[in-house]
């Protein structure tokens, strides 16, 4: 049988005084003698009594919690994201309620239902692979922050990683590495993170002198799950890539596993850049060249402004752009 919760009530009757008495005493209130605030404060340890937060929520009006809504969390990108903002959240005394889209936008709207039911003081949210629109954002009364996959149509602060600019040094890493015809396995196309890669990628071909070849460009639905038939479409045609820039560091794996099979030599035949610098990279065969993401940071700062927001009451609804960086490894020569 679960023991039952030690309420503040319990603390009083058991000192024979009044529940406000023990309320302020476990803040240290001024009025409270400093004999009684050592007597609460024993019983309170050696009870193991808990404030209850939703509880003094009630009363503040400002329950220190904070929903977060994620499309998945399997993603080393988002687990990053996640472990910047609850080290940011533990330190402002705010506590975090999670919820996973799984990149579905129906979940995704009962997750923002819920976490609203739940009185959370604030919202941090990126979108799932099918969000285009999500009218579960229109008239908040509480303060909002899109992080990584964003809505430009929703007016709130947003923390974002240069997509373009990584893509765009990825493509052109490959070109100074000798590639004359360079391919993109791409994301889904709704998704700005997935749109800049794939605007970045065609802009440091033309930079260089070279033509985006339609051909040599395969979008998938969702990410890497039918990343291989893309693979198969752009090695299937005539005129082989000899360089591939990936949406993400699991369709480069999935790559490497297919040329393997198919006797293709990574980087000799083709060379490999993918994106995020997930684990992944360094224990394929070869390892993976990928464009690195600061996720921890986007975290903390995604969570250290919406925490603002929530304390100041005040948005400047501003956009924050993170830089990326290149980490070369074997699968470029």
């Amino acid at each position: 049988m679960k023991p039952e919760r030690v309420t503040i009530k319990d603390l009083a009757r058991q000192l024979n005084v009044s529940v406000s008495t023990v309320y302020r005493a476990l803040h240290d209130a001024p009025d409270v003698s400093a004999k009684t605030k050592q007597l609460v404060v024993s019983l309170a340890k050696e009870l193991n009594y808990e404030p209850n937060a939703i509880a003094q929520g009630l009363v503040n009006r400002q329950s220190k919690l904070i929903g977060v809504l994620v499309p998945t969390i399997q993603s080393h990108y988002f687990s990053q994201a996640l472990s910047g903002m609850t080290d940011v959240a533990n330190e402002a005394g705010f506590h975090i309620i999670f919820y996973q889209s799984n990149e579905c936008f129906q979940q995704e709207k009962e997750g923002v239902r819920r976490l609203v039911a739940c009185n959370v003081d604030g919202l941090l949210i990126s979108v799932s692979s099918e969000t285009k629109n999500d009218d579960s954002l229109a008239n908040m009364n509480i303060p909002v922050v899109m992080f990584d996959r964003i809505l430009h149509q929703y007016d709130c602060t947003k923390v974002i990683v240069d997509e373009y600019e990584g893509a765009y040094k990825a493509v052109e890493l490959l070109i100074k590495k000798g590639c004359k015809r360079i391919a993109h396995i791409a994301g889904p196309q709704n998704l700005t993170v997935c749109a800049n890669r794939l605007k970045g990628y065609k802009d440091a071909l033309e930079a260089h002198g070279m033509r985006a070849d339609k051909k040599m460009i395969a979008v998938t639905k969702s990410f890497e799950h039918n990343a291989l038939k893309a693979i198969r479409k752009i090695m299937e045609q005539p005129q082989k890539p000899d360089g591939i820039f990936m949406v993400n560091d699991l369709c480069a794996a999935v790559a490497l596993k297919y040329f393997s099979k198919k006797g293709i030599r990574v980087p000799h035949d083709v060379q490999v850049v993918g994106f995020n610098d997930d684990p992944v990279c360094n224990i394929t065969q070869p390892t993976i060249t990928s464009v690195m993401q600061p996720a921890y940071e986007v975290g903390k700062l995604a969570m250290g402004l919406l925490i603002d927001e929530i304390l100041t009451g005040l948005s400047q609804h501003k956009t924050y752009k993170l830089r990326t960086s290149l980490v070369v490894r074997e699968s470029t020569k």
